[in-house]
């Protein structure tokens, strides 16, 4: 006997309907059932098929989102860096540019005494110039090579004030360490005036003798900055802390920003020794 008969089975994907899969034909009513077992397992395996191709295509989207939004964050950060090294560069040139009006006007000064102020105010101009230099200079617009900075300001020095380096030696023992500006702005700011003052006054005449540069980084961020000689030796009775120096006052307010202690050792010529933490 032919029976006209529909076998419907539902499509289903995560749990909802999305669809029947019918068929009609003729068959004998005795296939009936193996049909709908087939018609089912087919069903099955066309919402698995379809939600396989549901997840692709949604993934699919998200990457692209993904990858249009990277391209907008990089194109973002490529202006950002861009402006930043501008910053920089013209926060260097006009530093460069008060530091040749001082020099400019020491031409004109005739006093001994006048000269050297207008002698270190160009020099701590010019230290401060330096980090923007670097900075400008790295890939990285946000950190100083403290190695490298430490190596041209005090290569700076030496030749700001004349001095003989077959006369003084210098031992220059930094670590190769990317600081932040908030912390290499005022340790350059230390070292020039430290070695200002060695350099006019620990060697007079023509006395020969040596220089040295530490800085160095411990555990949890903890930094030390020492700066000797074995000159003459500072001055007896000379507190370093209560000192009509402009140089060392600056040095004692620079020491306080940095939330850091520092040491004066006069056992073997002169020696600071300045300790700090990270100020984030």
């Amino acid at each position: 006997e032919w029976l006209r008969s529909m076998v419907s089975a539902p499509v289903q994907v995560a749990g909802e309907t999305i669809g029947f899969l019918n068929v009609d034909r003729k068959r004998t009513s005795q296939s009936a059932k193996a049909d709908a077992r087939r018609l089912e397992a087919f069903a099955h395996h066309a919402a698995i098929a379809l939600d396989h191709a549901w997840l692709y295509n949604q993934a699919q989207r998200e990457i692209s989102d993904r990858q249009r939004a990277e391209k907008r964050l990089k194109a973002s950060l490529q202006e950002k860096e861009v402006l930043l090294k501008e910053i920089h560069h013209r926060v260097k040139n006009n530093l460069q540019v008060i530091s040749s009006l001082l020099y400019l006007q020491s031409k004109r000064v005739v006093e001994p005494e006048t000269l050297e102020m207008f002698v270190d105010s160009q020099n701590r101009v010019r230290s401060m110039a330096l980090v923007h230099e670097q900075l400008y200079q790295t890939e990285d617009l946000t950190r100083v090579n403290m190695a490298e900075y430490a190596r041209s300001l005090a290569s700076f020095l030496f030749r700001s004030y004349g001095l003989n380096v077959d006369r003084i030696g210098l031992r220059i023992d930094v670590a190769d360490m990317p600081l932040g500006v908030h912390v290499a702005v005022p340790c350059g700011m230390i070292i020039n005036e430290l070695l200002s003052n060695t350099i006019k006054h620990a060697f007079p005449g023509n006395a020969q003798g040596a220089i040295y540069i530490g800085f160095s980084t411990g555990m949890e961020g903890h930094y030390t900055l020492v700066v000797k000689d074995n000159g003459i030796g500072f001055p007896a009775g000379l507190d370093f802390r209560q000192t009509r120096s402009l140089g060392l006052q600056l040095v004692n307010t620079l020491v306080e920003q940095l939330e850091g202690t520092i040491e004066l050792d006069t056992s073997e010529g002169t020696q600071f020794r300045i300790e700090f933490g990270d100020p984030g």
